[in-house]
């Protein structure tokens, strides 16, 4: 079986901005679109597709603009001028067909966008040959965190009557997907546009990780080539799909975040079994007491970003459905009003719309009302907290206060004793030496220094010393019981 006039056409998707590096900074890995561009130039042998992300960049080295509500024009902004498009030849390798393609690159508001298409430059090929438009699978972006999805467009003309078009129109997806990807894509709806039939086909789960979309389109209608050419189905098409990969990626974040949520709540329960089984110690205890709450407040902050971050999913969800649905009005504008049938399109709305909006309302039910837990497993610990602060506040003034004490007790005991004693020693030294002097002849060496003069002056000393211990201990436990009883009074 041959087919005429082949393209295969790739619309890419990857975002170039978020809310949580903001609207200025595009994410870590925007250029991750741009750079399997390049790679598909290597693959390809295209030195011009190549040196893409060159043609692309500005004088400092970003592409496109930072999306704004103030600035339409990032709505859809062609991001290669002033060509538009990067035309090209190729032949690759093991293949003796040359290949002809284009690549329109775009920005989508906060999204970059590709158009890939490759077509042969022969009126006929063989189905088979097919395959020559996605050699090893090159029209395949690979995996990226900020990767929307992709979907494949293939646009031919059977040659000669069918008795089954759908089973041809398996056969053309057998021919152009690798036999290791066939496995995720089941057909999914078909309908008609622009008078021919159109086969949707898709990845059985919800999975954006998976590359799984692909629409088969028929050249069967004597008016369909004419109106492909002539009407800009393109724009409004590519809205569309920006639209249905923005819907699924981010309902995939939404249930990540719904689990991630899930496991801090799982760690709050943990940490409120081990207030159970605190230290015995008070320093100890008050230590783990301020590790816990630490680690609380990080835990609940994350646990309200994960709530927040889910609100957002469900705006953005909201937000894509009504622009998937401007494009799809778009397209009905276009599309043959009594032989076409754009169901398949409306089909992803009517099924995922409402479910997805549904299902992330559910998680919010669940998680809201456990954030109140969260505040109040704070509020208690740092309330115990308090408590034990004090506690141990109180007992640290209490033994300073004793210290004091005892260090005034031992003060006012030995300023006393000193006292005493410097008043005793100057009272009886002057009568001695008076005495002493008197019994000695004027004109004796010894009446200057007695021999037992020393003798007598440690006398003198010790006996003050003992007077000033007996003052000072009476002051001293008067000054103790003073101090115990104004301790009983507090």
């Amino acid at each position: 079986m041959k087919v005429a006039n082949p393209k295969l056409t790739l619309y890419a998707f990857h975002l170039r901005n978020n809310l949580a590096q903001g609207e200025e900074e595009p994410v870590d890995d925007a250029n991750h679109l741009w750079d399997q561009c390049q790679q598909l130039g290597k693959k390809l042998n295209v030195p011009r597709l190549e040196s893409l992300l060159e043609r692309l960049q500005d004088s400092q080295g970003k592409v496109g603009i930072s999306p704004s509500r103030d600035n339409p024009e990032s709505d859809y902004l062609e991001l290669l001028q002033p060509e538009r498009l990067l035309s090209f030849s190729a032949i690759p390798n093991g293949s003796s067909l040359q290949l002809r393609g284009e690549v329109y690159p775009l920005q989508i508001h906060d999204t970059y966008a590709v158009d890939i298409t490759l077509r042969y430059p022969y009126p006929h090929v063989e189905i088979d040959q097919l395959a020559g438009l996605n050699p090893q699978g090159c029209l395949q972006i690979a995996q990226s965190n900020s990767l929307l999805g992709q979907t494949l467009v293939l646009f031919a003309q059977p040659e000669g009557k069918l008795n089954d078009i759908q089973a041809f129109a398996d056969n053309c997806l057998t021919a152009i997907v690798p036999e290791l990807d066939r496995q995720n894509y089941r057909l999914s709806a078909q309908g008609r546009f622009l008078g021919s039939p159109i086969f949707e086909y898709s990845n059985i789960q919800e999975n954006p990780t998976q590359p799984s979309h692909m629409f088969i389109w028929l050249n069967y209608h004597p008016q369909t080539e004419t109106l492909e050419t002539a009407v800009d189905y393109d724009k409004p098409l590519i809205h569309l799909l920006c639209c249905r990969h923005k819907i699924l990626y981010v309902y995939s974040q939404s249930r990540w975040c719904h689990q991630q949520a899930r496991k801090l709540y799982t760690q709050l329960d943990g940490k409120a079994k081990g207030l159970q089984h605190l230290p015995s110690e008070p320093t100890q205890r008050l230590k783990q007491l301020k590790e816990s709450l630490t680690k609380l407040y990080k835990t609940a902050f994350d646990y309200a970003n994960y709530l927040r971050d889910l609100e957002s999913h469900r705006t953005t969800i909201e937000t894509n459905n009504k622009n998937y649905q401007v494009g799809l009005n778009q397209l009905k504008l276009i599309s043959l009003e009594k032989e076409d049938d754009l169901a398949l399109l409306q089909q992803f709305i009517i099924q995922n719309s409402e479910k997805f909006i549904e299902q992330i309302n559910t998680y919010l039910s669940y998680l809201l009302p456990s954030q109140q837990l969260f505040q109040q497993m704070i509020e208690t610990i740092r309330g115990i907290v308090e408590t034990e602060q004090a506690e141990s506040d109180r007992a640290t003034e209490s033994a300073a206060q004793k210290r004091q004490q005892r260090l005034e007790l031992l003060i006012t005991a030995v300023s006393t004793g000193l006292a005493v004693s410097g008043i005793s020693s100057q009272v009886t030294s002057e009568p001695v030496k008076m005495l002493i002097t008197k019994n000695q002849p004027s004109d004796s060496p010894e009446a200057a220094i007695p021999l037992y003069l020393s003798y007598y002056n440690f006398l003198d000393v010790l006996f003050h010393i003992i007077v000033g211990v007996l003052i000072a201990l009476p002051v001293g436990l008067i000054v103790w019981w003073m101090q115990k009883r104004s301790n009983r009074i507090r």
